[in-house]
């Protein structure tokens, strides 16, 4: 027979077992069935004369001293007396107090030789410590406190963690009906496991038992798959059937489905924020009780080891979330879901159009989609999010964000569909950045709709929330210690609306959205009134608003962009007024999204108010500094990079008007450059694709870079520019990306041909581009019939312009069974045969103190750069060889995107792409 060795203690959850070496030593636990208060209770008891001894062991002053040292190291919560103490604090706070007084008062004195009143004291000191966790401790806390409490005393002091050994009860779990006790027994298991070493006793029959019926728990802690009594292969409407017999009982709880529906895919959020949550709406104390129903349900999991308990979805929560809910966490189920995808299903195949708020939503394109706002005035809201709680890939806040230059104002060429109903605003957010799309109103509706939407109960209940900020913004504080929180955001950062009664998050959330409530009011009366004062001091406030929500975002480390999108572009360049309008609200808005590290950059360089310039915290300017935007820019419609010009004119305007001791020299200030820049020519568009790869982790080699940046050119140039619309960069890369992790050239130049006839090679006929793009996406060589039928155009159409297509570099002739036949190919040097000129980029760049300069939008030509750098290789196919290319080498000679010029903006043009030789211009 084998001698079971003594296995080396580490913290987790270990089976024993007849094929195991793992020993039974330590504390010992029988009959552990699946309601915790059968066993706990006992374990604990068991546990406590260790726990003493460690204790005293450790201890050096009294019990009182003691505990308090003790807590200060595993509960930093305690100490934090402004914000009330949830149950499990509590009764940590309750175990470690009576553990330590057992320990150090009582100690092994036997019970009979202490008086009335301490025994007394004794048996309810006893009570406390062996009731934690078990829902009838002191104030009734979950498993939450056995965690805050024992485990982690005990994973603070144990040199070596101890050993408890817990004997299953095979009958209790096997005969179990209520599935929901047995997942609370196991949670429990898996909270002593992080501070013990905690080894099972079960029978093969419960090890069964265990894998069927826990399978996740089984699997994360024991290593149980199912694989052994099922198909590793899960079939996906078996699952989805699991999720929905999980959930279906919830429809009497709406509570419940909303705190399910609003917890992240991707991240833990703590139960601080969900009680501030207002699309959840349930009380602080209620969302503890919640929490623990949908753990028991598997749908959830807790992470109760730091100062605040966090919640985080389940696999199979995040299952019943896509399949079960809707968009108002009504229940739905997974077969109807699958019925309706099936009747509208996405011809074009991009997550990135799919939506979870509107019918027939899956046969929109993405800016189709961002258009369908609804109407606020019925079910709609005046902020929204931009992607649906089932978009998970987030391609539409890639799409907004990856055009956008850091603390610049990008300019670029789009066709963008009116909203239906201007008054929205939309709100994207990942962990670090935000985006805002909203569309121009005129300067007052806009400045009312930034504000709106910045300081939403969307935005305070997801991205602004207690857990990112603090209870007393004490999660913004700067690294250097130099001032307190308060100081920095009042006298630093110029946080309006913050005063002494506002310095708790709770106070100033409730004062800020009572101001943004009173201004949207009166934005909504003020828009198109001739009243010039109340409009005056409005614009005033609303400056004020949006410049203290945008200083907040930064200190608390998000990045802010906002994109505004100009439908009639060119209706505003006709009218002066309107046009007027537009700059000046760039000019005077922009610069007062500026800082310069905690400091407001708009309180150092123009305010000229002696009240306002005294509220300031001193500072010191190193050399070669500038300030930052808070907040990125873009401009979208259909001819706005035509407006470069007059947005750059106003920038200089305003930013030259600084404050007179800044201009004499009398004040030392750092610049504030704000470049305009375009974002569809060839450096923007190359920055689009790395940002991609970037994002997604593509292992292009800069060759396939250089030919990706020459092919989106050629795919979205019309024919009289050289210039692209980044969107339909980005749109295509991704519906690549979802085809392959890393798709070749031909592979986006194949998911470009399913963008709209009006969008991709613009520079052809609407039949041309039909043509081409059939051929493209054709999997097998196509004759005349089925290039008519499929493109679906006319005969007459494809007589006519077949020679066009068939002269496009990748379009070859082949014959099958003597028929002629056309395709295309994905030969990699197809574009390396010719010569390609390089576009070069234009760029406005504005900045201020500098009144002696004035900035123009002119013209240089720069064909030297792509000439050197690109040389016809000799046109006899059967001996050239393709031009290796420096991919090193710069693309052009003109400085890098956003680089400021001091005195002149430059504008370079270089001559159009070619297709093959003696074809027509791409």
């Amino acid at each position: 027979m084998r001698t079971r060795q003594p296995a080396a203690r580490k913290r987790g959850v270990r089976l024993v077992s007849h094929s195991t070496d793992t020993s039974t030593e330590g504390i010992t636990c029988p009959a552990v069935s699946p309601r915790l208060t059968e066993w706990i209770p006992a374990l604990l008891n068991k546990l406590r004369p260790h726990t003493e001894r460690t204790i005293r062991e450790h201890a050096t002053t009294d019990p009182w001293r003691t505990s308090s040292q003790l807590l200060a190291k595993i509960l930093p919560a305690w100490q934090q007396t402004e914000e009330p103490w949830t149950d499990d604090i509590a009764e940590a706070v309750a175990y470690t107090r009576a553990i330590t007084t057992l320990a150090l008062t009582y100690g092994d004195e036997p019970t009979s030789t202490l008086s009335l009143y301490h025994q007394q004291r004794y048996t309810n000191l006893t009570d406390t410590v062996t009731s934690i966790g078990t829902g009838r401790g002191p104030v009734n806390a979950d498993l939450g406190a056995l965690a805050k409490g024992p485990v982690a005393l005990h994973r603070e002091l144990d040199t070596h963690p101890t050993v408890l050994t817990l004997l299953l009860d095979g009958d209790a779990w096997t005969s179990l009906t209520d599935r929901r006790t047995g997942v609370r027994a196991l949670a429990a298991i898996a909270v002593l496991a992080d501070g013990f070493d905690v080894r099972l006793v079960a029978s093969p029959r419960v090890h069964r038992h265990l894998s069927k019926r826990y399978p996740n728990w089984s699997e994360c802690h024991l290593d149980l798959t199912a694989s052994r009594d099922r198909s590793p292969h899960t079939d996906h409407a078996q699952t989805a059937e699991a999720a929905w017999e999980t959930i279906r009982d919830l429809d009497t709880k709406p509570g419940k489905r909303r705190l399910l529906g609003n917890l992240n895919t991707e991240y833990a959020r703590s139960y601080r924020d969900l009680s501030n949550d207002h699309a959840i709406d349930v009380a602080n104390g209620t969302i503890s009780r919640y929490v623990l129903d949908l753990e028991a349900r598997d749908l959830v999991t807790v992470d109760r080891r730091g100062q605040h308990n966090t919640v985080q979805l389940t696999d199979l929560g995040k299952l019943a979330v896509h399949e079960c809910l809707d968009d108002t966490d009504d229940l739905v189920h997974p077969d109807q879901r699958r019925l309706d995808g099936c009747l509208t299903a996405t011809p074009q195949q991009s997550t990135s159009t799919v939506s979870p708020r509107r019918s027939g939503e899956e046969t929109l394109t993405p800016d189709e989609w961002v258009a369908a706002t609804g109407d606020p005035d019925e079910d709609a809201e005046y902020v929204q999010w931009l992607t649906g709680r089932k978009n998970t890939k987030t391609q539409l806040h890639e799409r907004f964000t990856t055009v956008a230059h850091d603390d610049a104002i990008t300019l670029v060429d789009a066709h963008p569909h009116s909203f239906d109903d201007g008054r929205v605003a939309y709100l994207s957010h990942t962990n670090d950045q935000t985006h805002v799309v909203l569309q121009w109103g005129g300067p007052l509706a806009t400045l009312g709709r930034l504000a709106g939407a910045l300081l939403s109960e969307q935005a305070l209940s997801k991205i602004l929330t207690p857990s990112r900020l603090g209870h007393e913004f004490e999660a913004i504080d700067d690294d250097t210690q130099a001032y307190p929180t308060d100081r920095i955001l009042r006298r630093g950062h110029q946080v309006g609306w913050y005063s002494d009664a506002e310095t708790t998050y709770g106070a100033w959330c409730e004062r800020i959205t009572t101001v943004r409530d009173r201004l949207l009011a009166q934005v909504a009366k003020l828009t198109n009134s001739d009243d010039t004062a109340a409009r005056a001091n409005l614009f005033e406030d609303l400056h004020g608003l949006i410049a203290s929500a945008t200083q907040l975002y930064h200190a608390a480390g998000i990045d802010l962009t906002t994109t505004l999108r100009v439908p009639d572009t060119d209706a505003i360049a006709r009218n002066p007024t309107h046009l007027q309008d537009l700059c000046e609200f760039l000019a005077k808005t922009a610069p007062k999204q500026s800082v310069y590290g905690i400091h407001s950059g708009y309180r150092m360089l123009f305010e000229d108010r002696a009240a306002k310039l005294r509220r300031r915290l001193p500072y010191e300017v190193a050399p070669d500094t500038q300030l930052d935007l808070t907040m990125s820019w873009v401009l979208a419609g259909p001819t706005v990079t035509d407006l470069g010009e007059q947005i750059t004119t106003a920038l200089t305007r305003e930013l030259s008007d600084v404050r007179e001791a800044i201009a004499d020299g009398t004040e030392h200030a750092p610049p504030l450059k704000i470049p305009v820049v375009d974002g569809t020519t060839y450096p923007a568009i190359r920055r689009a694709i790395e940002k991609i790869a970037m994002t997604h982790d593509v292992q292009w080699t800069p060759r396939e870079r250089q030919r990706l940046v020459r092919l989106c050119l050629r795919s979205f140039s019309p024919a009289d520019t050289h210039r692209a619309c980044p969107y339909d960069v980005v749109e295509s890369l991704h519906r690549a990306l979802n085809e392959s992790p890393t798709p070749t050239p031909a592979d986006v130049e194949r998911a470009a041909a399913t963008l709209s006839p009006t969008r991709f090679r613009p520079d052809l006929t609407p039949t041309a581009t039909k043509l081409y793009a059939t051929l493209l996406r054709a999997a097998q060589p196509c004759g005349r019939a089925e290039l008519i039928n499929q493109s679906g155009i006319s005969a007459s159409s494809y007589d006519r312009r077949i020679s066009a297509v068939s002269e496009l570099e990748r379009v070859t002739p082949v014959y099958v069974d003597g028929h002629r036949r056309w395709t295309t190919t994905d030969t990699t040097t197809a574009d390396t045969t010719h010569p390609t000129p390089l576009l070069a980029h234009r760029q406005t760049t504005a900045t201020e103190r500098v009144s002696s300069h004035t900035s123009t939008w002119a013209s240089q030509q720069s064909a030297h750069a792509w000439t050197a750098l690109f040389t016809p290789p000799p046109m006899h196919k059967d001996t050239s060889r393709p031009m290796k290319t420096d991919s090193t080498a710069p693309d052009h000679q003109s400085p890098p995107t956003g680089t400021h010029q001091p005195t002149t903006i430059h504008r370079t043009e270089t001559p159009p792409l070619h297709s093959k030789q003696g074809g027509e211009t791409q």
